[in-house]
């Protein structure tokens, strides 16, 4: 059985705490956190508090967010000793620090898995297993954030087994209100194997909207996850046989069986190295 430490803020971990503690192969031990008297007197009543060296001595796994009680230097450290993380957030580093995550987690056999919520759906399942290179994929999610980790990263990581997330080719084309209320970015990204991925979002009306379309050799697909639509050559899909899969579930299974790693550092510091990227392009459009 795995020791689970939390370590962060708990309204953000809260939920993540109440499905972990169904899986039969974990045992949450305690937790260093954050937050208001409100939200730490909620449920967590039940999880003893310690303090950090302490909990991450004696934790073979760590769930976190990204707040700022695990500098980069001491995810070094938990790393280092092979300890495990999964994180419920994008944690804010440079890309020379995750950079130096995969190298130490490649060195220690720590596994380092990212919140993905897209990745493990009963439709992103069935799209990996019916949609073949090379494809067309047209993406558009528009809420009420124009923040990159909230919106884009969730994105990115979706496509890592579709089409990958190192384009050969990328472009973008982005504009916002004078107001900076409202904005609306397209991201193009070109692949090796002629598959290409054209990503809209931003914070339009209707909120909430979230789209997929897409197109291989004899297959058209279009998601609809606001009205929950899904057709496959005009065809209603039945999903009965994908479940879905909870991410920390998959991250369990991947430490007690040594499975391919899913959703992983590497993956991650891919997307924050396209992210970059992005951003400097966005730039193109927002400089006065």
């Amino acid at each position: 059985m795995l020791n689970i430490g939390i370590i962060g803020n708990m309204e953000v971990l809260e939920p993540h705490v109440m499905r972990i503690r169904e899986n039969k192969s974990v045992n949450v031990i305690g937790k260093v956190s954050v937050g208001s008297s409100a939200q730490l007197n909620s449920f967590h009543f039940s999880i003893p508090e310690y303090n950090r060296v302490e909990l991450i001595e004696r934790a073979d796994v760590l769930l976190i967010d990204n707040s700022l009680l695990l500098p980069f230097d001491v995810l070094c450290e938990i790393v280092k000793k092979t300890k495990h993380i999964f994180t419920t957030e994008y944690l804010n580093l440079t890309v020379d620090e995750c950079a130096q995550l995969v190298k130490l987690t490649n060195e220690s056999g720590s596994v380092m898995q990212v919140s993905n919520p897209y990745y493990y759906t009963p439709a992103l399942q069935w799209l990996k297993k019916n949609i073949s290179s090379p494809l067309f994929l047209g993406v558009s999610k528009y809420a009420d954030s124009t923040n990159l980790y909230k919106t884009l990263y969730p994105l990115l990581l979706m496509l890592v087994d579709l089409t990958g997330i190192s384009p050969k080719k990328l472009g973008v084309t982005a504009f916002k209100t004078a107001q900076n209320d409202m904005g609306f970015t397209n991201v193009r990204l070109e692949f090796g194997n002629a598959s290409v991925v054209d990503l809209n979002y931003g914070n339009q009306i209707p909120l909430d909207k979230f789209k997929i379309k897409g197109y291989s050799k004899n297959k058209f697909v279009s998601f609809d996850f606001t009205n929950k639509i899904f057709l496959f050559n005009r065809s209603e899909i039945d999903f009965s046989a994908y479940l879905t899969v909870d991410e920390f579930d998959e991250f369990v299974e991947t430490i007690e069986n040594k499975t391919r790693k899913s959703s992983n550092i590497e993956d991650y510091l891919a997307a924050m190295q396209l992210v970059n990227s992005i951003e400097k392009k966005i730039s193109q459009f927002t400089a006065e």
